[in-house]
């Protein structure tokens, strides 16, 4: 570090361009660094006065005391006047950095790549072993190298090895768990893996060779799985049958024995899936014979049930008429590829009705013309016609009658 450099101006606008030119970034070049006079005044807010003639002064000592790493090219004719700074290819960005007392570019992606190189060599477990120290040591040659290192930060590298280190963790996890219990376990921090949570699922798809995975393909749940089922359906289980028409409340059955059971059931029976619990809930005193499910988007539990269920089924679902209500229907059909009816889901006109925000447009784009909401689309058009959601919810239809299909 040069004292008399540490505090320049320009030659820190120098070096904030070099880090962020393509050399900068990656190490790669074919010639000198070379930076326009004109425009590194200006990038320096050194264009005239006191600035200007400090600016100059530290040119002129850095082209005398580099050695020829720093370059001021004067006019042939007339050396007071600038044209271009040069920096060498070759010990040019050492000696700069070195002047104003800062790590060079080469020497920070050097220190971010060893966190990965470190990381190649700790214990996973052996099924593990070998993908993991291809994925560190990959890492740590794109931090050398400037390339994506996503969903890590190159200015960050506490944060790294953090992730790095629970990362780790979790390839040994096994078995199911709530995220806050295992958070508890891997990080002493019940919430940790919460707030890591989109970075942890990216790098976990990277390891696995996915586009996409979620903790809950790794076992780590936000709530169990689990469905909560009202109505006529025997299951037979290992210990015993449970008869679900028995009982006059819902209850929630687990993935666990859904996947245990076969299943019984009148084919005369229709199933209708709800999304909101509280109209769940109102249809369940009915006693109806309907087997109800509660179900928004459908979790892995209430897949599981509906593809025990006999193919033959009548099945309806019954959600609220905005833009996610409707995407919920187009999940539940796409996930089970049964034939599910729209039960009640036409779109109501209500000109106090919430505004279409942002993300409720772009979901109704997405879903107007999807061939698997064909019966629904004028009910889409009205929506994004009227601008708004109308009397979306299911509420709103007030109580229900005891027959199918509960509202007039």
């Amino acid at each position: 570090m040069n004292p008399a450099f540490q505090s320049s101006v320009v030659l820190r606008t120098i070096a904030r361009r070099y880090r962020a030119s393509q050399v900068g970034r990656t190490g790669a070049a074919t010639g000198d660094f070379v930076v326009d006079y004109r425009e590194l005044i200006k990038s320096a807010q050194a264009t005239d006065g006191e600035a200007l003639e400090t600016a100059r002064k530290d040119l002129r000592d850095a082209h005398r005391v580099s050695g020829g790493l720093l370059v001021l090219e004067t006019h042939s004719r007339d050396t007071s006047l600038f044209l271009r700074v040069r920096l060498a290819l070759e010990g040019g960005e050492s000696w700069l950095f070195g002047a104003i007392g800062e790590s060079s570019p080469t020497q920070e992606r050097a220190l971010l790549a060893k966190v990965f190189t470190i990381a190649a060599d700790h214990c996973v477990p052996e099924a593990w072993a070998e993908r993991w120290r291809g994925y560190c040591e990959d890492l740590a040659t794109r931090c050398e190298k400037g390339g994506p290192i996503t969903p890590f930060d190159r200015g960050d590298l506490s944060g790294n090895a953090e992730l790095l280190q629970i990362l780790e963790r979790l390839l040994g996890w096994s078995g199911e768990s709530m995220v806050r219990f295992a958070s508890c376990v891997v990080c002493g921090d019940s919430k940790r893996l919460e707030q890591l949570q989109p970075k942890l699922e990216s790098c976990l798809a990277q390891l696995h060779g996915v586009a996409q995975m979620t903790f809950e393909d790794i076992g780590l749940l936000e709530k169990p799985r689990s469905v909560l089922v009202h109505g006529p359906m025997l299951l037979k289980l290992p210990r015993g049958e449970l008869n679900l028409g028995l009982l006059r409340g819902p209850v929630a059955l687990s993935e666990i024995d859904i996947d245990a059971a076969e299943i019984i059931i009148d084919p005369t029976v229709r199933v209708l899936t709800v999304e909101n619990e509280t109209t769940f809930l109102e249809l369940t005193k009915l006693g109806s014979g309907t087997l109800l499910i509660h179900t928004s988007f459908p979790g892995r539990a209430v897949r599981a049930l509906l593809a025990k269920l006999p193919t033959d089924l009548e099945c309806w679902h019954f959600g609220d008429t905005d833009p996610a209500g409707y995407d919920i229907l187009r999940s539940l059909r796409a996930a089970t590829g049964r034939a599910i009816g729209a039960l009640h889901m036409r779109f109501r006109s209500d000109e106090q009705g919430l505004e279409l925000g942002n993300q409720d447009v772009r979901t109704l784009t997405r879903l107007i013309g999807d061939p698997l909401l064909h019966d629904v689309q004028q009910d889409l058009l009205a929506m994004q016609s009227a601008g708004n959601k109308g009397a979306f919810e299911q509420e709103s239809l007030g109580l229900p009658a005891l027959d199918w299909p509960f509202y007039g």
